[in-house]
């Protein structure tokens, strides 16, 4: 009887200790949005701290090469849960893509338009007759057609030059295009490139761009299948932005450890990325809400692009996986 006893206690350790009977991690493929920025140091810090581990995730990050490159990867498997630009898996689904935006990652849409200031732009509609360099994925070149009809812009008389991600600042400083479309984030690179007292930039939402911009998605399968690992990894990563907004040095010295990066250049990068968090929404509702007159406004900005898009407008979001209490950023 005491043999049976010490059996059952050596059983009981080994499914604790992790043994053949413990419940193995959920894996989940997260596809970025882009090469490595000073925005994707939340996941490397929830993966350092060991936050995904704890929650019974094993999270692999991927690295991104646009808005559209994601939606395509979630659709396809390839990944369960992704970020893209609001407008970019909105489109995507309603052409029959099997995603849906699960949480809100950026409250202020940061797309911004680069240029030298001696090129005569001084306004959006100062583009027309110009050409732009940026990736064909991008979720810019992607919503340029909303924003243009915005502005009273015809989309088409803006010329386009495909480059690579990692390319826009090289394209401006060497004057390959007259504008380059990028992240107001990006600007401490775009510095890199053009003096700053040289360089010109203006910011869509300073012009009436009202759209979501970076997202996170999931594939409807795996909503379906896997709902409590999608609500954890969301718990995790608001977690952990709410961790990064607060420990910038701290958190691209992490990111560091994963990735060979400019400390200084990618804790300018982060610093900008906060301000788009320094909203009354995400003081009042938290971090990753969704507010559903902003999402209408998103499904808008689609619809102008010339997209057909019916049935109800939940049908493209979901805020059922959002961490309750919310994590804030007191700012």
């Amino acid at each position: 009887m005491f043999g049976l006893k010490i059996a059952a206690v050596c059983f009981a350790a080994a499914v604790t200790a992790g043994g053949a009977f413990a419940q193995a991690p959920t894996k989940i493929d997260f596809q970025l949005n882009w090469k490595i920025s000073g925005d994707h140091a939340p996941y490397y810090v929830a993966l350092e701290k060991g936050w995904f581990k704890q929650e019974g995730l094993d999270v692999n990050v991927m690295i991104g090469q646009g808005s559209g490159f994601t939606v395509q990867m979630v659709d396809a498997g390839k990944a369960q849960i992704g970020i893209s630009d609001a407008p970019v898996p909105i489109e995507g689904r309603s052409k029959g893509a099997k995603v849906k935006i699960v949480g809100i990652i950026f409250d202020k849409h940061p797309n911004a338009m680069f240029f030298w200031k001696d090129s005569g732009i001084a306004k959006p509609q100062d583009l027309k007759g110009k050409t732009v360099a940026v990736p064909a994925s991008d979720g810019h070149k992607v919503m340029w057609p909303a924003f243009a009809n915005l502005i009273g812009v015809n989309a088409a008389d803006v010329k386009f030059v495909n480059i690579e991600p990692t390319a826009k600042p090289a394209a401006l400083g060497t004057k390959k295009a007259d504008v380059v479309f990028e992240l107001y984030t990006g600007k401490p690179f775009m510095e890199k490139a053009v003096p700053a007292d040289k360089l010109g930039v203006l910011l869509w939402a300073d012009y009436g761009f009202n759209a979501y911009a970076h997202s996170y998605i999931a594939s409807e399968d795996f909503i379906k299948s896997n709902p409590e690992a999608l609500r954890k990894f969301l718990k995790v990563v608001y977690r952990s932005w709410e961790f990064t907004l607060n420990n910038i040095p701290e958190s691209i010295d992490i990111l560091s450890k994963y990735h060979p990066i400019n400390r200084d250049d990618f804790v300018a990068n982060l610093t900008a990325v906060r301000e788009f968090f320094k909203t009354d929404r995400y003081r009042n509702f938290g971090i990753g809400y969704i507010d559903a007159a902003r999402m209408q406004d998103t499904i808008n900005t689609v619809k102008e692009k010339g997209v057909d898009i019916k049935g109800d407008p939940k049908d493209f979001y979901t805020v059922d996986f959002l961490p309750v209490p919310p994590y804030k950023y007191n700012f």
